[in-house]
């Protein structure tokens, strides 16, 4: 098929998950765009591989919503309506604020040492770069941040959810509209999340974070767009 710029090297590594991380980051970063179209024998061909792990990863695609299978058909990129995203916003709410409760409680002091860690380097990048270097920066270490603050919950219910949640946005690039208009208060809201953990504070993490949620999705819904589509959409 050949309409993937670059197929990775499968040799020691489990083709069906090496085979979806590579489609699954095609779809987030455009290259395979929302109504694109394939079958299962045209992903195996791409890859070399036989059709069984192919139909896995594509079956795992499907269950994180990034493509449908159509039967006899074949499969096709899936898209997402602003109000389907807006939605996305207020479940993440819910189960993000719900994940730094347990946090906060749970959270080894390890873990709040590595949390420390990143907040100095990012005070150390924000001070040092500007512009594109800035954020290509601040992406890696803030994701790594916020997977010890949900980590550190210990509900591997609940984290299931959150990634699953995470993962409609990374495809959508959310963070990469977001983050450009509040880098300082980012950092700044991270930092005071730490100092919740740091004092065994549920209530307090969970009404921060809430608060980090509420100010990322009127960012997004004003520079996305769809401000005046999602006018009247409520968002708790």
């Amino acid at each position: 098929m050949g309409f993937l710029k670059q197929v990775p090297d499968l040799r020691a590594q489990p083709m069906r998950e090496v085979i979806y991380e590579h489609l699954r980051k095609a779809i987030v970063y455009g290259e395979l765009k929302a109504d694109t179209t394939f079958t299962d024998q045209e992903i195996a061909d791409e890859f070399s591989v036989s059709r069984t792990p192919a139909r896995e990863a594509l079956q795992k695609l499907e269950s994180n919503g990034y493509i449908e299978r159509v039967p006899m058909k074949g499969n096709r990129v899936l898209g997402i309506s602003p109000y389907e995203l807006a939605h996305s916003f207020t479940i993440r709410k819910a189960l993000e604020t719900l994940a730094v409760k347990y946090s906060a409680r749970r959270i080894t002091d390890a873990e709040l040492s590595e949390m420390s860690k990143i907040l100095d380097q990012l005070d150390h990048i924000r001070a040092t770069l500007t512009g594109e270097k800035l954020l290509e920066s601040l992406f890696p270490l803030i994701k790594i941040f916020n997977e010890i603050a949900f980590e550190a919950c210990k509900s591997a219910r609940i984290l299931e959810s959150v990634w699953a949640q995470r993962e409609i946005f990374d495809r959508y690039r959310v963070m990469r509209l977001v983050l450009p208009n509040r880098i300082d208060k980012s950092i700044q809201r991270r930092r005071d999340l730490y100092n919740a953990f740091l004092a065994h504070d549920p209530e307090r993490a969970s009404a921060i974070w809430a608060e980090h949620l509420d100010e990322s999705f009127v960012i997004w819904k004003d520079h996305s767009g769809f401000a005046e589509q999602l006018k009247d959409f409520m968002f708790f």
